[in-house]
């Protein structure tokens, strides 16, 4: 392989002149350093790479190792090579002063090259290897270079099978010691929802590796979050990290950050445990956090056959109820975390108000929320405990316990609904030891129980269990007459014990009592590929967030609709139109869209002496119409200019050219100039592909002046360019 990235590369110091470059000087390519060789002067570098950043061939790669080169190891190299260029949005600006390498505005073009150049990547990191290293250092800085690996690796090209398989070439193609595999990791895992299969398995590969060296070695981790949060973010998603002993800290990541999907945890831990059956929707795997899955009403609605109201509530009490090892972790985890937490317990309360099986049970929750945080205490039935039932009065010889006297006895029940918390005490004035069982009778899950007498102490119930009246309480208590030993004066009598279970009520809100009323602010994408609305209680101001990434379009005679309807939660749905442009829009020299130079002439003037010349002239101007002037529903894009030679150059914002026209006009001997015109045909491409667009003109006209002359009077020449307009048809 290398053999062959050697020979394509050598091809740059053996390519024939080209005639003429579209660098828009208007003169003929000429060489720096070889007349056979085809080089562009330094000053026209980066108008050349952003101009034909697209090209499928070696002289585009060459001519970027080149200004990689010039560039970074030149103090002021900008400041001296310098010219007009035009950038990816289309505005046509000057290059001097302005660094193209590192600089993101650039890599749209980058993206170009690599998309039409299977092996620029390859021939990138063996002749400028420092380069492409510091582009995959700062991923973060450069969003579209991400693009270009994801696009170039997206069907396994270069990336192989895998960890440690020989046809990952970033692994085993290049020096080991410069691990390009896990630089390119770290890109991949940045773009994680924008992968195909084959990339997500890639990936999938070194995570046990990742999540490994993550524990051991915690921040000098490789993929610590301090180190690289794409890598970071891979493990909060993984079944290995879900699995860890880090995987609390994993999820909460996962819960709070806006970049991580919990939707994508939960496809990778169902598939792995072989939980995918307790899916209903699948579009639980697009959700951002768990805030929709706690946002039903809690009626559990649905069915076999139906997902009732369509809310989330399955989900919520699954998650909940499943005595299931992989649904009791993640109930764990949720529980860990103080924003899931929260959710949770609304969510629960909004259930166990709709789900009391007796009409005692169905005041049961209104009871709870009369008490909220307030502790009552239940008294069980009474035991004795044993004395020597003996006195001794002051001057006698007293007596001798033997030992301490024992009583037993227990207490079974039930807990009140809405209790949080629950301690053990007794009656009376003796010492008392405790054992306690505290279980759900419907799963006979134990939720905590102590099998040795004890000292009392309190126990937070998890918050699943809180308004559960099924959960039963046991406790068995050892009483105790400390009368050990002489008693020189005194009595050893026995006395009755009732042991005391104390119900701490859990504190409430207002608005968990009467549910939050939330007001929604919406913001859609740019794209309008996504919708984010945030909801904010008018009451306490407690936030919620929730992201609907299945946008639905469609459009009429007059707008594009694009509709968010947030399924599976109480969200209203929303609705916003992008009105669509209709009929021509003509745009002329002077508008706020068309940058560059839009026209220019030369004249050229000589006295005729009596000696037979040519007189001639040429010039040559560019200009550009900006991204964003194309709008969806364009049908047609018509320029017209006057020059002897015309360019029209359609790129899309990648730097890429979609399409390109060359007219010639006019005879040199009359004038050299005249009007063309050319219509590009925009309904061969969709609005994403016209999303971004932008056209750039590049004029050139030569005319010379041959008829017979009077001795003495001048001969003139002499040659005009201008763009005269550009007109879309809707």
């Amino acid at each position: 392989m290398r053999k062959n990235l050697k020979k394509a590369f050598n091809v740059l110091l053996s390519l024939i002149v080209m005639t003429l470059t579209i660098l828009g000087t208007g003169n003929i390519a000429h060489a720096e350093e070889s007349t056979m060789t085809f080089i562009p002067f330094r000053s026209d570098l980066v108008k050349y790479v952003t101009a034909r950043a697209s090209d499928k061939n070696a002289v585009i790669q060459g001519q970027w190792f080149r200004l990689f080169q010039e560039e970074t190891s030149t103090s002021g190299w900008s400041n001296t090579y310098y010219s007009d260029y035009t950038s990816a949005t289309g505005v046509t600006k000057s290059s001097k002063g302005i660094q193209v390498t590192y600089n993101p505005d650039f890599d749209p073009f980058l993206y170009s090259t690599i998309a039409s150049n299977s092996d620029f990547v390859t021939n990138w990191i063996n002749n400028k290897p420092t380069v492409f290293d510091n582009y995959c250092k700062n991923y973060k800085t450069h969003p579209v270079f991400c693009d270009a690996i994801v696009n170039l690796t997206k069907s396994g090209f270069m990336i192989g099978s895998g960890y440690k398989k020989t046809d990952n070439v970033f692994e085993y193609g290049f020096a080991s010691k410069d691990y390009w595999d896990l630089k390119v990791l770290a890109i991949l895992a940045h773009k994680w929802n924008s992968l195909s299969t084959e990339q997500q398995n890639w990936c999938k590969s070194y995570i046990s590796y990742l999540v490994s060296d993550y524990v051991n070695r915690g921040s000098n981790a490789i993929a610590a979050k301090n180190n690289n949060s794409a890598l970071y973010n891979l493990m909060s998603i993984s079944t290995e990290g879900f699995n860890s002993s880090k995987g609390q800290e994993f999820f909460s990541n996962a819960n709070n950050d806006s970049s991580v999907k919990v939707g994508e945890l939960l496809k990778n831990i169902v598939a792995s445990y072989g939980k995918a059956s307790d899916i209903r929707t699948s579009d639980a795997y697009t959700i951002s956090n768990v805030s929709p899955i706690f946002a039903g009403d809690g009626d559990c609605d649905y069915n076999n056959n139906s997902l009732g109201d369509n809310d989330y509530d399955w989900l919520a009490y699954t998650i909940w109820f499943s005595n299931d090892s992989m649904w009791a972790r993640l109930r764990t985890f949720i529980d860990g975390d103080t924003t899931a937490a929260t959710l949770k317990k609304e969510w629960l309360l909004r259930y166990y108000s709709k789900h009391s099986n007796t009409a005692t049970d169905s005041n049961a929750v209104a009871n709870a929320i009369a008490k909220q945080g307030q502790t009552f205490s239940e008294t069980g039935a009474a035991f004795t405990i044993g004395g020597c039932n003996k006195t001794a009065r002051v001057g006698h010889r007293g007596f001798t316990c033997n030992s301490d006297h024992y009583g037993y006895g227990s207490y079974s029940v039930y807990k009140p609904v809405g209790v949080s918390a629950i301690s053990f005490s007794h009656t009376g004035n003796f010492d008392c030891r405790y054992q306690w069982l505290i279980r759900d009778s419907a799963t006979l899950e134990v939720i905590d129980q102590c099998t040795t007498y004890s000292p009392a102490q309190t126990i937070t119930l998890p918050s699943k269990y809180i308004w559960s009246s099924k959960i039963s309480v046991m406790v068995m208590v050892q009483g105790i007459n400390h009368a050990k030993g002489k008693v020189g004066a005194g009595s050893c009598y026995g006395g009755d014990v009732s042991p005391v279970i104390e119900w701490t009520y859990v504190q409430l809100s207002n608005c968990e009592i009467n549910n939050h009323a939330y007001s929604y602010t919406y913001n859609f994408s740019a794209d309008h590929k996504e919708c984010t609305a945030t909801g904010t209680c008018v009451h306490c101001g407690h936030s919620i967030s929730i992201t609907d990434s299945t946008i639905i379009s469609s459009q009429d005679s007059n707008y594009f609709i694009y509709t968010a309807d947030f399924d599976h939660t109480t969200v209203p749905a929303k609705t916003t139109r992008v009105a669509k442009v209709k009929g021509n829009q003509v745009y002329k020299p002077g508008s706020q869209f068309i940058t560059g130079k839009t026209s220019d002439s030369q004249t050229n003037s000589r006295i005729n002496k009596g000696v037979d010349f040519v007189m001639s002239a040429s010039i040559s101007t560019q200009c550009s119409l900006s991204a964003g002037v194309i709008k969806p529903g364009a049908k047609f894009l018509t320029v017209t200019a006057t020059a002897s030679q015309s360019t029209f150059i359609l790129y899309n914002s990648h730097g890429t050219i979609m399409s390109e026209r060359t007219l010639y006009t006019g005879s040199p001997s009359h004038g050299g100039y005249s009007q063309a015109s050319y219509k590009f045909d925009l309904r061969d491409y969709s609005d994403a592909e016209l999303e971004g667009a932008y056209l750039v003109v590049k004029l050139y006209s030569y005319s010379h002046n041959t008829g017979g002359h009077e001795v003495g009077k001048p001969v003139t020449a002499t040659a005009r360019v201008s763009l005269d307009s550009i007109e879309i048809n809707y």
